[in-house]
């Protein structure tokens, strides 16, 4: 006879994260929670108390994830870019859990005021904007709330959809609005073009921000849970991986189409997993074929990108 399955804490927690990620935050309910996990609501009301204790956990850890990840920005070069662009990522990659922790319980007095209890890690940008940017307290906090509204603006209309940014243009977005903030700043300056960052070389935006975004796409929670333990991709799991291949680097199936029309879902599949870095031993297993099939894959694919 089989063991019942436990229903832990941890795993009510994650069917919830689940269900807020796929259906948004009004999917959590009672009903749709037990039927995830497959049991009545005893587990769920002795973990948690109640459903409305089950939807504050879930927020708590977006919250928790959200900080993780949005703070890594600042660890990237330039520091308040990447912050910019892990904020948008994060929305970009987590809209729904975005949008949970984004809405404030009650209205507050200022715009200023909500970025400050919503977005957060003022003290980090006004010491990276300073340090950058060369520019003086009250300068770096005026930059600081304005390049945040845009963002937040960013966010919004990639999240609600109303967009189809991906981050070479959002990179593009900050970048340019960066400049005009800092002429505005330093208007009537003789050396203030030395303030100013110039645009490099890059695919479909400047060097740095490609990087950025390589570093922040591994941030994904379906990403790192596959590097850390690689398992076979369920057909259901493969459009997130698209999400994060169109979302990064503008790359869609489609468009990979239209350019290379000879493609097979399979060139496909390989041709995401190559440019989300997983080894050839780690796509064996994720596609579920030997080393062997994954190499003459690889090549077979390489052969049809240069035709």
């Amino acid at each position: 006879m089989a063991r019942p399955v436990t229903v832990t804490k941890e795993r009510i927690l994650n069917a919830a994260l689940g269900l807020v990620r796929s259906q948004g935050a009004a999917a959590l309910t009672a009903r749709n929670l037990c039927a995830a996990l497959g049991c009545g609501v005893n587990p769920v009301f002795s973990s948690f108390g109640s459903i409305k204790g089950v939807r504050e956990a879930v927020k708590e850890e977006a919250w928790k994830q959200y900080r993780q990840r949005v703070g890594a920005g600042f660890r990237l070069n330039p520091p308040f870019k990447g912050f910019g662009m892990a904020l948008l990522w994060f929305a970009m990659d987590e809209p729904e859990l975005y949008s949970l922790i984004m809405e404030a319980e009650t209205p507050l007095d200022s715009f200023e005021d909500y970025i400050d209890s919503h977005i957060g890690f003022k003290p980090e940008s006004m010491a990276a904007i300073e340090k950058s940017f060369g520019l003086q307290p009250r300068e770096a906090e005026m930059l600081y709330y304005q390049l945040t509204l845009i963002a937040l603006g960013l966010a919004q209309a990639c999240t609600r959809g109303g967009s189809q940014l991906n981050i070479p243009q959002v990179s593009e977005i900050l970048g340019k609005n960066v400049r005009a903030f800092l002429m505005v700043i330093r208007a009537g300056a003789d050396e203030r073009e030395k303030y100013i960052p110039q645009s490099g070389a890059g695919p479909e935006g400047d060097m740095q921000s490609y990087l950025i975004m390589h570093a922040l796409a591994d941030q994904n929670h379906l990403l790192q849970q596959l590097h850390a333990a690689p398992r076979y991709i369920q057909d259901s799991e493969w459009g997130e991986l698209e999400r994060v291949l169109r979302n990064s680097f503008a790359l869609t199936p489609e468009s990979l189409r239209e350019k290379y029309p000879g493609l097979t879902k399979g060139d496909i599949r390989v041709f995401i997993l190559s440019h989300l870095k997983f080894s050839v031993s780690e796509q064996a297993v994720l596609l579920g074929i030997s080393p062997a099939s994954v190499t003459k894959a690889r090549q077979r694919l390489k052969t049809r990108l240069t035709r």
